[in-house]
């Protein structure tokens, strides 16, 4: 990256005094506030490389529509993460034979549900562990945690997993718990 004109770095400083108290309080609208930050230091970093098209008297409308977009294109990608786990349990999902189609069904979604319920991190390390039957050991190595790291997340997964569950009528999932 090339180094900012003084008189642009000047700018540029005096927007985020002004502006950034506010935008990111914006921000913590749209998103938790660790996302808030990041998304304020977009707006800025977007700033950076725009600064002349940010209109004089204008700056915090720019600025709140660059957060806004930033936000929407976050909860996009989100949406779409969330959609390509549903849709790949859901594909693979194994029917017990003793089951009736309704039953089968309605313990797929059921777990969806309470593995939708979970954070990411913990329906990572359950789905790591239970759908693509990594073991703990390997498990850790690909998140680069260690062992024991991983093994307290896993527990307390399935501790959160498990209490979900209890909110529904269905028996446990096999493996999931």
């Amino acid at each position: 990256m090339r180094p900012i004109p003084r008189q642009q770095d000047q700018r540029l400083t005096e927007l985020f005094e002004a502006y950034a108290p506010r935008l990111l309080v914006y921000a913590s609208r749209h998103a938790p506030r660790t996302e808030a930050e990041d998304l304020v230091a977009e707006a800025f970093a977007t700033a950076i490389r725009r600064l002349d098209d940010i209109p004089a008297g204008g700056e915090m409308p720019w600025l709140v529509g660059c957060v806004r977009k930033l936000a929407a294109n976050q909860r996009r990608r989100q949406s779409t993460r969330d959609d390509h786990w549903r849709a790949a349990v859901r594909d693979a999902w194994h029917v017990d034979p003793a089951d009736s189609p309704e039953q089968a069904y309605a313990t797929r979604d059921a777990a969806l549900a309470a593995l939708a319920a979970l954070s990411e991190t913990d329906r990572e390390a359950l789905l790591l562990v239970a759908w693509e039957g990594l073991t703990p050991d390997q498990a850790a190595r690909l998140l680069g945690l260690t062992p024991n790291a991983f093994g307290v997340r896993l527990h307390r997964a399935r501790r959160r997993l498990e209490t979900t569950w209890e909110g529904t009528h269905a028996q446990p999932v096999e493996g999931l718990s």
